[in-house]
């Protein structure tokens, strides 16, 4: 009898051993041979080794940002694509990459504008309670915009009172770049 509850004891560790068991958080972050486990049964051991699960990184196409609304070319070769333009409560919100330049530039805020083409009128950039322009980055006068770099893709974005509800589109102007027109505006 003692016999078969030995040999017993090694199937049933065998079978356990394959067997998946609660995961301990202690070896999530630990490395696989650190995670080595003996199950012993009547003096014959099984080892089982526990690795730990990948960690997922971001694929290169969850990396990719959503195409652009509209793309214009901008001044010494730079390309500008139109990310955004939504309207959150009372504020619009104006959000755009630019790339692909030979030189730095900047843009003063004051020539940069939105068009309601409903009414056709021109809205400038909000200004916050200190009066400075809602836009970035903002260079040190506060006065203009300039992408970190030209040369890598870099995010500008400015804040505008928002259109009336009645205007599904507006049209974009910022200093020598093509104007952007007729986009709509997701509320």
């Amino acid at each position: 009898m003692r016999r078969t509850w030995g040999g017993m004891s090694l199937i049933v560790a065998a079978a356990l051993a394959g067997c998946s068991a609660p995961r301990d958080d202690t070896h999530a972050n630990a490395s696989a041979s650190e995670t080595k486990d003996d199950v012993s049964a009547g003096g014959a051991g099984v080892t089982r080794e526990v690795v730990p699960a990948a960690t997922p990184s971001a694929s290169p196409v969850a990396q990719i940002q959503a195409p652009a609304i509209q793309t214009q070319p901008g001044p010494k070769g730079n390309n500008v694509a139109l990310n955004r333009v939504a309207v959150t409560g009372d504020i619009l919100t104006v959000s755009m990459t630019f790339s692909g330049g030979t030189c730095c530039a900047h843009m003063r805020i004051e020539d940069v504008s939105v068009i309601d083409d409903t009414t056709s009128q021109r809205i400038g950039v909000l200004k916050d309670n200190a009066g400075k322009y809602m836009a970035a980055p903002l260079e040190s006068n506060g006065t203009s915009v300039s992408p970190e770099s030209w040369r890598t893709p870099s995010v500008v974005w400015f804040k505008f009172p928002a259109p009336p509800a009645t205007s599904k589109t507006v049209s974009i102007a910022l200093p020598g770049v093509a104007p952007f027109d007729a986009v709509p505006v997701t509320r």
